[in-house]
């Protein structure tokens, strides 16, 4: 990661309070909702009883799967924040967590095959595929045999979402915060160079489509809504699942 996208996550955190991470856990977003609609099924149907969620800034979706595990851990670089979310952990009786403040390449203090679940959502889009293969080598390495990978990301093959970002972007800083993201399908190529077993692609969350920089006013929501009907759009997140050999 370059200096100055690390310096873009550690300011936009510094703005995340407690207050905020507990508001945010009891009104999830509708990705986060139906994201985790998708882990919850995983875990159930394949009894899996500990994840770690990888550069989980806030940490919500590992906080909305925690009880349906015995072991939830909550790994990112930046210890500011994971501070916060230790503390909601412990204001909300979560039972089985732990904070880990590593960077997500190495994750040096974590052995082996240590969970049966390693999964992050809107991180792995803002690295090149050359990066994306290294983080998801190094997801793959904490991950239990017969254990499962996830990755979930903007999806920019859906054009409401590639349209706001494009103008977003153009027009700086106070319209798209974040650091740049790049355009990519799937990440069937980098999971099979991780030694993973590529399962699917799925997309999820159309809502959000429409709430878009660009789709977020009345006139272009009416008309992207119209384009729906033909194009029949793609949702705004894609997830990637992968399963690590026996």
């Amino acid at each position: 990661m370059s200096k100055d996208q690390k310096q873009a996550w550690l300011d936009y955190s510094k703005g995340i309070t407690i207050e905020h991470i507990k508001k945010a856990y009891n009104n999830p977003t509708s990705f986060q909702a139906e994201f985790n609609v998708v882990l919850n099924k995983l875990v159930a149907e394949n009894n899996l009883q500990s994840a770690i969620e990888i550069g989980c800034e806030a940490g919500i979706s590992l906080m909305l799967l925690n009880k349906s595990l015995s072991q939830s851990a909550f790994l990112d670089y930046d210890h500011t924040i994971l501070e916060k979310v230790e503390i909601v952990c412990s204001d909300l009786k979560f039972k089985g967590t732990k904070c880990i403040c590593e960077d997500m390449f190495t994750m040096n203090s974590i052995p082996n095959e240590s969970y049966d679940l390693a999964y992050n959502s809107g991180v792995i889009e803002h690295y090149t595929k050359d990066i994306r293969e290294k983080a998801i080598k190094s997801y793959t390495r904490i991950t239990k045999k017969g254990g499962y990978v996830i990755v979930a990301y903007p999806n920019h093959h859906t054009f409401p979402y590639r349209l706001s970002y494009l103008i977003g972007r153009m027009l700086g800083k106070k319209v798209w915060p974040w650091p740049k993201e790049y355009k990519f399908y799937d990440l069937k190529d980098e999971m099979k160079a991780a030694g993973l077993n590529y399962i699917s692609r799925t997309t999820m969350d159309r809502d959000t489509l429409f709430k878009q920089w660009v789709t977020k006013y009345k006139i272009t929501r009416k008309f992207f809504l119209f384009l729906d009907k033909f194009m029949h759009f793609e949702g705004y997140l894609t997830v990637c699942i992968a399963q690590k050999p026996v």
